[in-house]
């Protein structure tokens, strides 16, 4: 017998999304369950269906590994399951802009990256040191509804306003392509979208905003590969708000070619400060996105949560 032969395997369940990206995921999916049990992994796979609750099938899990193979929202629900088990958690890219694997130097491509995890499927000496030395700790935002029920996790941005508008676009367009359809969104959004004031808490100190960009973040990423708020941290226990002035629309245009091209910071219309807690509440049903979906409607509360799961990178 080789040493492979009678080592132990670590074991993974791998959820995988049937709705990120058309189907993407399921399409890579075989891939990815290959690759891993070819590096040792003992795998248990879940492919969800729009009826499922994947937090609820992940906080069940009782592998060493929870693994997502999907798109960032997928993602976000996973690692609140992760949270509620107190599981290790491993993300795998297979939505449209994959910003939460961007934001952790994880590849956007599903074989490269179980090619990574692939290494460590054996328990022994060498692959203990090396499994251990690729946890990571990772921040996220709890969005709650003013009585307080919990309504997600969010590890990427809130996004209010244009930005959320743009997102709305690209998931309605055709494209396959994140940073081609978060760029058409972007630009289609301006035909429509006028700034309008947003009231909210920061930390308990009222303020109103009225701007183009109004976005809460945690990775500070969206869109595949928009870098919106450079200085975000997942893992320093604070948010970003971030906040694009009211300016009018033709001096707005370069600002979100800017924004779309990850070239926003520093410029003087862009502010951003930390926050622990944001209560927003006007105007009374705008809807946010975040991590590629709806997920709420004004009012409600951003929370900072610290270190709320481990991450395999």
């Amino acid at each position: 017998m080789t040493a492979h032969t009678t080592a132990k395997r670590r074991t993974i369940h791998l959820l995988i999304s049937s709705m990120s990206a058309g189907g993407r995921s399921v399409n890579v999916g075989p891939e990815v369950v290959r690759i891993l049990r070819g590096g040792g992994w003992a795998v248990r796979v879940s492919v969800t269906r729009a009826s499922d609750d994947p937090c609820q099938i992940a906080s069940a899990t009782t592998e060493d590994v929870i693994g997502a193979l999907g798109g960032d929202g997928f993602i976000s629900a996973i690692a609140r399951g992760a949270h509620e088990a107190g599981t290790l958690f491993a993300p795998i890219p297979g939505g449209r802009g994959n910003d939460l694997c961007r934001a952790l130097g994880i590849s956007p491509d599903a074989s490269a990256r179980a090619k990574q995890l692939a290494e460590l499927g054996f328990v022994n000496e060498e692959s203990d040191e090396l499994f251990a030395s690729r946890i990571r700790p990772m921040d996220g935002m709890w969005v709650t509804t003013p009585d307080g029920t919990v309504h997600s996790l969010v590890l990427g941005l809130v996004s209010l306003g244009l930005d959320a508008t743009a997102n709305l676009l690209a998931n309605e367009s055709m494209f396959t392509s994140g940073p081609i359809a978060y760029g058409y969104g972007a630009f289609a959004a301006l035909t429509t979208h006028r700034p309008s004031p947003i009231t909210l808490k920061i930390d308990g100190q009222e303020r109103e905003l009225t701007g183009w960009i109004t976005s809460v973040s945690n990775s500070g990423r969206f869109g595949g590969g928009i870098r919106l708020v450079p200085q975000s941290d997942m893992t320093d226990g604070v948010m970003e708000l971030c906040h694009v002035e009211d300016i009018p629309l033709l001096k707005a245009l370069p600002i979100v070619a800017k924004v779309v091209g990850g070239r926003s910071q520093g410029h003087e219309v862009i502010h951003v400060e930390p926050a622990s807690s944001i209560e927003i509440t006007q105007p009374v049903g705008m809807v946010a996105m975040a991590d590629g979906d709806k997920v709420a409607e004004i009012p409600f509360t951003v929370t900072s949560a610290p270190h709320i799961v481990d991450v395999l990178v």
